[in-house]
């Protein structure tokens, strides 16, 4: 059998190391030529998990010899922030990439003094995402300060903090978001009529300042004949956008840059056009998360 020409050896071992990180790192090992094919891949997702993965991220970041800090600048599209991350290792990570795209931040982080308590996004000054997944991280009560020119590109948004937090977050207001997803679960509790009415006029309030926005979605934890369920959608009848959904997994991260968060943006886009062409309104059920990646 003749010898694989280099072009289609290539392709074969992006795939293969797209579907699998470890075996992008054994692939990796082979020669320098497949270690040049499969670097992009490797870095195009950062998770820092822990504070040791985040160290010899770092590390790797000011001592390589074999990428620039071009590569790691265009390289790096999506960022995943799982651990409270000492806010000096952060902007030393941002600094050099640049060019994150997705970034997800799932942790609370730890209450500081000093210039340290200034809000997370103001130390991403250098990063304009488009899509962004947070539980607190960057998206961290009282205010997340939605003014920060780190928040200016956001098209998509993902909040998962309790509605008691996001319901009275101030400036509300971003100007290139287009697809929401908030967090309405309550356990099983009856909602009072004053919870109801702030719930509704927060939502009302970030559709107003959200021009673009084509799909708000809250996220339910009960079932779509409850009393509070039903309440909200005849109060939100008169907005297409407004969708509410159910998953099986509301556990699970909400990773900014997955293909199962692509799908669930898909799911939202469908049933608010449909909202918008018959009027209809009802809680759509997702899949599980991974039958959609």
């Amino acid at each position: 059998m003749p010898p694989l020409v280099p072009d289609i050896l290539r392709l074969v071992c992006e795939i293969a190391a797209t579907a699998n990180k470890r075996t992008a790192l054994q692939l990796a090992l082979v020669s320098h030529l497949v270690e040049s094919w499969i670097a992009p891949v490797l870095y195009e997702t950062i998770q820092l998990s822990r504070r040791r993965t985040a160290n010899k991220f770092l590390r790797t970041l000011i001592t390589s010899t074999t990428k620039s800090c071009t590569f790691f600048a265009t390289r790096v599209k999506s960022l995943c922030i799982l651990f409270d991350i000492p806010v000096d290792q952060l902007v030393r990570v941002t600094a050099v990439c640049r060019g994150i795209q997705n970034l997800t931040t799932w942790y609370i982080p730890a209450p500081r003094a000093g210039p340290g308590n200034a809000p997370l996004a103001h130390f991403l000054f250098s990063l304009r995402p488009q899509k962004l997944a947070a539980w607190h991280g960057v998206l961290n009560s009282p205010d997340p300060h939605f003014e920060l020119p780190f928040f200016n590109e956001v098209t998509h948004l993902t909040v998962v903090n309790i509605w008691e937090e996001w319901a009275v977050w101030p400036n509300f207001s971003l100007p290139a978001l287009t697809h929401l997803s908030l967090d309405f679960s309550f356990g099983s509790r009856v909602l009072a009529e004053e919870e109801l009415q702030q719930i509704c006029k927060a939502v009302n309030a970030i559709l107003m300042g959200c021009a673009n926005m084509q799909v708000c979605a809250l996220r339910i934890d009960q079932p779509a004949d409850a009393p509070t369920i039903t309440s909200m959608l005849h109060r939100l009848k008169s907005e297409p956008q407004a969708v509410f959904y159910r998953h099986h997994e509301p556990f699970r991260i909400r990773e900014a840059h997955s293909d199962a968060e692509a799908g669930i943006w898909e799911a939202l886009e469908v049933a608010a056009k449909r909202h918008d062409e018959d009027g209809t309104r009802s809680v759509l059920t997702l899949p599980r998360l991974g039958c959609m990646s």
